[in-house]
């Protein structure tokens, strides 16, 4: 079943993709390229722009690629960038990417960040899912200025599955700066599991939404236990091809 969008937001899917893939081909070391399938080795870095791209083919249907960065964020930095780009143009094609950043503000510096999840179908019984996490830390800042956006879109689609999850989580002023081992370990495991609920089956966007927002509730949890912040900004935005 076709799923029809106005013209303005095929628009913008065109240039989020333009902007994402210059984004990635900036980033330094590891930090962005595609994945060749589900026994991909996550990359990490310390960039700050970090990507996962899964784009998978005729000759490849199953793509997973997954991307961490562990940022510092210093006075003059610039800004912190997280995406997660999934597309799927091949009919039985499968596209999951995941993308989780940790952002820690220095010095008192401007705490500047932006996260997206993009996701794209154009094929037959296939799907695409994108779910980026980014997390900012800090003990203070001077400005806070962060983005939290997702965007899915079927085109031409016929029994597609499209989502893009992007969570956001802002923490400045808290009494622990860094997050611990383990809160950064239960972190990525909710983060892949995310991913893979998004990418086993059919779903609406009510059950997407639910999905994420317990996703949130859980990762906000162990974030506000673990920094003894009295709030963290959570930003939860979830879209759909349906």
């Amino acid at each position: 079943m076709m799923a029809r969008r106005p013209r303005w937001k095929t628009l913008a899917l065109i240039f989020a993709f333009l902007a994402l893939a210059l984004a990635g081909s900036s980033a330094a070391g590891p930090a962005s390229a595609q994945g060749r399938g589900p026994s991909d080795d996550v990359r990490a870095s310390a960039s700050l722009d970090v990507s996962s791209s899964a784009i998978p083919t005729a000759a490849q249907p199953l793509v997973t690629d997954s991307a961490r960065a562990d940022t510092a964020l210093g006075p003059g930095s610039g800004k912190a960038v997280a995406t997660a780009v999934s597309t799927s143009n091949c009919n039985g094609c499968s596209g999951s990417a995941t993308t989780l950043q940790t952002v820690n503000v220095l010095n008192g510096g401007p705490a500047m960040a932006d996260n997206a999840a993009t996701a794209w179908s154009s094929c037959a019984n296939c799907s695409s899912s994108a779910v980026s996490v980014q997390i900012v830390t800090g003990s203070n800042a001077s400005s806070v200025t962060v983005n939290n956006r997702s965007l899915a879109l079927n085109v031409a689609c016929t029994s597609c599955t499209t989502t893009a999850v992007a969570l956001q989580f802002v923490v400045i002023g808290s009494s622990q700066r860094a997050l611990s081992a383990s809160t950064r370990a239960l972190i990525k495991q909710i983060e892949q599991q995310l991913g893979v609920m998004l990418s086993s089956g059919p779903q609406n966007r009510t059950s997407v939404q639910k999905d994420a927002d317990d996703a949130a509730a859980q990762a906000k949890s162990a974030i506000t236990k673990d920094t003894k912040a009295a709030d963290v900004r959570t930003k939860v935005e979830v879209d759909s091809g349906d």
